[in-house]
């Protein structure tokens, strides 16, 4: 996965940023995800850049067109990147079990996540609560997301690793699990002392044993 700055760089939002706009995008970044977008000011954004509010509207007309140019690139490039790695590995690699799978590539997907923890607070942040914002995303997300992800989950089905649910079942059953792990240590408590290779093992455990087929001894 390349990182999250090489790709806003070349998003048509982004792309072409100057060394003190990219300290504008990145102050942006950090601001939103600490106070809130509505807590946010243009001026709190400069001030945190060391530039002038001026030099934010030389290239960004307003907060709102600052957010978005965080966001459409998440659900336009990086989210759907993010699963397209997922279904590729699903669809290219065979497993002996489905724990195997889980395994694999919760702990992968859960590294991205956290280490990009702030650009995805924003995002759930932005999604949740603001009707415009969130149709904006969906519209967003190309065809293919989808696309790749049923098709992983067919291939897993295909070979009796998967329970024969809808796949849309199956994704909210899995989105739900990864995002109340995030949810507790990263949006809502920020934990500081917990044994995350134990509680993500719980996390594979607690999957594996909802999606394995009745009667698999996976």
């Amino acid at each position: 996965m390349k990182s999250l700055i090489d790709i806003y760089k070349k998003s048509p939002e982004t792309s072409g940023l100057t060394d003190k706009q990219l300290k504008i995008f990145q102050a942006a970044i950090t601001l939103f995800a600490k106070k809130g977008y509505k807590d946010t000011s243009t001026k709190e954004i400069a001030h945190e850049a060391g530039v002038s509010e001026g030099s934010l509207f030389k290239r960004f007309n307003n907060k709102e067109e600052l957010l978005l140019s965080i966001l459409k690139p998440l659900s336009r490039v990086i989210l759907p990147e993010v699963m397209t790695e997922f279904s590729e590995v699903a669809l290219k690699t065979e497993y002996p079990t489905l724990q195997d799978f889980i395994n694999v590539i919760l702990r992968n997907r859960l590294e991205f996540f956290v280490e990009n923890i702030d650009v995805i607070r924003i995002f759930v942040d932005e999604f949740i609560y603001d009707e415009n914002i969130r149709q904006d995303m969906i519209a967003e997300i190309p065809y293919e997301y989808m696309k790749n992800i049923n098709d992983s989950f067919d291939h897993l089905k295909n070979n009796g690793l998967l329970v024969d649910w809808t796949n849309v079942e199956i994704f909210r059953f899995i989105f739900s699990t990864i995002f109340g792990y995030l949810a507790q240590h990263y949006f809502l408590f920020k934990s500081p002392n917990w044994d995350e290779n134990e509680e993500v093992g719980h996390l594979v455990t607690f999957l594996v044993n909802g999606l394995t087929p009745s009667g698999s001894n996976n």
